[in-house]
């Protein structure tokens, strides 16, 4: 039953997530509505490993507005008032 609810975690999120893309794309050339696709990016730029047999490369970057802030609070609310 945990893996059930832990399951249904990841797809709410996920979902928010998307669906947050979905509706800033439809949003951003809407005046009133810019404001909802604010945001921000941060992360680590490229980290190089050279271990002579084997070349590693390592980024992490992510993008932050305020649809997918709003989109994630909705989802963990659905999910903790289903649970």
């Amino acid at each position: 039953m945990k893996t059930k609810n832990t399951f249904l975690l990841v797809f709410l999120i996920l979902a928010a997530i998307v669906l947050s893309a979905l509706v800033a794309t439809i949003t951003q050339n809407i005046d009133y509505l810019k404001w909802l696709t604010w945001g921000d990016s941060f992360g680590l730029d490229t980290v190089n490993i050279d271990l002579s047999i084997i070349k590693l490369s390592f980024s992490f970057h992510m993008q932050v507005n305020v649809l997918q802030v709003v989109f994630i609070a909705a989802a963990l609310l659905i999910y903790y008032k289903t649970r």
